[in-house]
């Protein structure tokens, strides 16, 4: 039986619940990046979609459907529904397996991982981008306003908490964190914790790869890189090309690009949740102490940065409702309890209470925030510098998130 007669849809696909033409549909996408299609997918495709694993044929498909909903979908129908798909390149197929084997080896080869969001998230030209990175300062659009360089504190800062969400939404948020790195004494390298949205294996996934920007390039640390790398014990380079279409350490490089052109990174993806914490607490506490060690080290000049945000609620986050208007101020009450622990660097109280109930609340940032706690712990406190939201559709949707600043406390020193 060829693999077109027994269709199945590939990983990293998501379905968004959206209206469409006056009617309830799902947003077909992919995750990961290899392909830009959107297909609209109305209710009644969903279940035929769900039966697209590889074990059911087209006829299996055919008669699932009928027994279900008691409607005939014609051959054709169905023959036309996975052409769209395999072209789409949604489908595990030959097509898709030799389109992703020449985009992970093009990627694998490149020293420079290329801009990916440019021209959606942010704007691509270097003067329009410049423009609005310096609006987010203003503090009429919520802003800190622009940094004092001149006058910069003596503060050793170690870390800081940076949202993830799209630009446009979050900025004024990112330009508290970049505020306080500019005026402070900033680290010459940054280690960027990115939340990893698709699976990461060994918790965590480096790349010794230069970011690019609109402003310039921002070089990677390779040296620091190969340090973690090598402490590790596991191989951290198993999921690099999930650094291709990933959003989270592209944005921060953006900031730093604009702010300290000068600054290195190290860009590390992280991932790991409720469900498989307690095989990864060891390795995730070992790899905090690692860079803890390189942070304050006094012969470095090294920082940490969690590109993070918190609360996910809504139906475009899978849960049943549209959220209430009460809902929305019970969740930065949440979120304040969180940061108020991760100010202290209370890292295992802070993934305790999300352990808790199993991550009720879809925080987006468990893995890089507790790395950085766990990182800082003892040795630093931080301060929350911004705690806002966005709606991100016509449901009501909404995320939330945060920037902070963590400074070295000279008390422990």
């Amino acid at each position: 039986m060829s693999e077109s007669e027994n269709p199945k849809l590939r990983d990293g696909l998501e379905a968004i619940e959206v209206e469409h033409a006056g009617n309830r549909s799902y947003l077909l996408r992919d995750r990961q990046g290899f392909s830009p299609a959107q297909l609209v997918i109305p209710p009644q495709v969903v279940a035929i979609l769900i039966e697209m694993d590889g074990s059911n044929s087209l006829r299996d498909i055919q008669t699932g459907y009928m027994r279900k909903t008691g409607q005939l979908i014609y051959t054709e129908q169905l023959e036309e529904l996975v052409r769209t798909l395999d072209e789409s390149l949604f489908l595990d197929s030959p097509r898709f397996r030799n389109f992703a084997a020449e985009e992970i080896s093009a990627f694998m080869d490149n020293p420079v991982r290329k801009m990916f969001h440019a021209g959606r998230s942010y704007p691509e030209a270097a003067a329009e981008l410049k423009a609005e990175l310096t609006s987010f300062f203003s503090p009429e659009k919520g802003g800190p306003g622009i940094p004092e360089r001149s006058g910069a504190s003596t503060r050793k800062i170690v870390g800081l908490v940076a949202p993830h969400i799209d630009l446009k939404a979050g900025g004024s948020c990112f330009a508290h964190a970049y505020k306080a790195a500019a005026e402070s004494a900033a680290p010459r390298t940054w280690i960027v914790l990115g939340t990893g949205h698709d699976l990461v294996q060994n918790c965590y996934a480096l790349t010794r790869k230069d970011f690019e920007t609109p402003l310039g390039i921002v070089r990677c640390d390779t040296a620091i890189c190969d340090e973690l790398s090598i402490s590790a014990g596991r191989y951290l380079f198993a999921s690099e090309y999930n650094h291709r279409s990933e959003h989270t350490i592209e944005f921060q490089s953006v900031f730093l690009s604009f702010m300290q052109p000068e600054a290195r990174i190290v860009p590390v993806l992280c991932s790991f949740g409720s469900e498989d914490w307690s095989q990864c607490r060891d390795f995730a506490d070992a790899f905090a102490a690692k860079i803890s060690e390189i942070i304050f080290d006094e012969g470095r000049s090294v920082g940490v940065i969690a590109s993070v945000d918190l609360a996910h609620v809504g139906r475009r986050y899978d849960d049943p409702h549209r959220p209430a208007k009460e809902i929305l101020p019970w969740h930065m009450e949440q979120d304040a309890s969180l940061l108020a622990m991760l100010e202290k660097c209370k890292a295992a109280d802070f993934i305790d209470l999300i352990n808790s109930d199993g991550n009720s609340r879809k925080i987006c940032g468990t893995a890089p925030l507790y790395t950085l706690a766990k990182a800082l712990e003892g040795r630093a406190r931080g301060e929350t510098l911004k705690h806002d939201y966005s709606i991100v559709d016509n449901e009501d949707s909404f995320v939330t998130f945060a920037s902070m600043a963590f400074y070295e406390d000279e008390q422990v020193l």
